[in-house]
């Protein structure tokens, strides 16, 4: 999932803030639950996305740091610096039993095994990668924000594929697998959601959105995006039809789907992460005092894992 830097949201939220629609749907109480947390080593690092690996351990970005981190289920950290110096943002279990993410600017994404070897693959002198996933084709897809293409990489051949975005200047991020056999992503600046075909179809949906940031694929058949700075959820079905719901919680960042059968997101605005069911009722955790909350992952315990941007801790959460 694809993040932009600390003062481009702080910009961007300036310029969104009173685009933020009133009202709100249900929200329960907080309910009991454990937070145990372990800080990362490099200081200031940033981390920004998580996500499972395929040895059982999660894996996140550490954007400031220029490394990629690994940490155990016992909380045990290691980090790997990056061949080459980049911001890296998204990252993703892939289909070969290694990690897969992106380097931000640099033209690079680049997958890591299980033991820490890092092998990157450069599409571009100096564009940015984005968004990264595992398709339904099983290779790996990733946006090019600054020059505005989906990527596909097929690990067979170890070739890439590019398809420009039909918007120009969309700044296309987030990037998921639908439930569909199709992929999805996000147009950051044009405000859209788009759908592209494993053969590369790219078809653009005219709803209008308002900075749309993170998306998922959704325990129901459909997809689930959030909304930064609107404090709304958006839901689209396969035929292209939305539906939003509006949160109390302020500047939504990542979302996943949960182990639960609900929706799980982070609001780096109120220092918490939230679930959510797919009629709307949000349930809030309890603050995190100063966490910054950003990428957000689970793992095969149902526990709820997540990234302490302004903390620089990991956190696991079980109810």
């Amino acid at each position: 999932m694809n993040r932009p830097f600390r003062s481009q949201r702080v910009l961007l939220g300036l310029f969104l803030l009173g685009l933020a629609l009133g009202g709100s749907l249900p929200a329960t109480a907080a309910p009991a639950v454990r937070i145990k947390s372990w800080p990362i080593p490099s200081p200031g690092s940033e981390p920004i996305e998580i996500a499972l690996g395929p040895d059982g351990n999660q894996w996140f970005t550490e954007q400031n740091a220029s490394r990629v981190a690994r940490i155990t289920p016992r909380g045990v950290i290691t980090e790997f610096p990056l061949p080459t110096f980049g911001f890296p943002k998204d990252i993703t279990a892939g289909p070969d039993g290694n990690v897969w993410f992106t380097e931000g600017s640099n033209g690079r994404i680049a997958r890591i095994t299980p033991t820490g070897q890092i092998r990157e693959v450069v599409f571009s002198d100096f564009d940015n990668a984005g968004g990264i996933t595992t398709g339904p084709d099983g290779n790996i897809w990733f946006t090019d924000s600054t020059g505005n293409k989906v990527w596909r990489f097929t690990l067979a051949t170890r070739t890439l594929t590019d398809f420009p975005v039909p918007t120009p200047d969309s700044f296309p991020g987030d990037i998921t697998s639908g439930p569909d056999g199709n992929l999805w992503f996000l147009e950051q600046s044009a405000g859209k959601m788009a759908r592209i075909t494993t053969e590369g179809q790219i078809t653009e949906f005219p709803e209008p959105l308002s900075l749309p940031f993170a998306i998922t694929a959704g325990p129901d058949g459909n997809v689930w995006f959030t909304e930064r700075f609107s404090q709304r959820i958006g839901k689209v079905t396969p035929a292209g039809q939305f539906t939003f719901y509006t949160t109390t919680l302020h500047t939504l960042e990542s979302i996943i789907e949960g182990p639960d059968g609900n929706l799980w997101f982070t609001s780096f605005g109120d220092d918490r992460v939230a679930s959510m069911t797919t009629d709307g009722v949000v349930t809030p955790m309890p603050v995190v005092p100063g966490s910054g909350p950003t990428g957000i992952s689970t793992d095969a315990r149902g526990q709820i894992w997540f990234l302490g941007y302004e903390s620089n801790r990991v956190y696991r959460m079980t109810r």
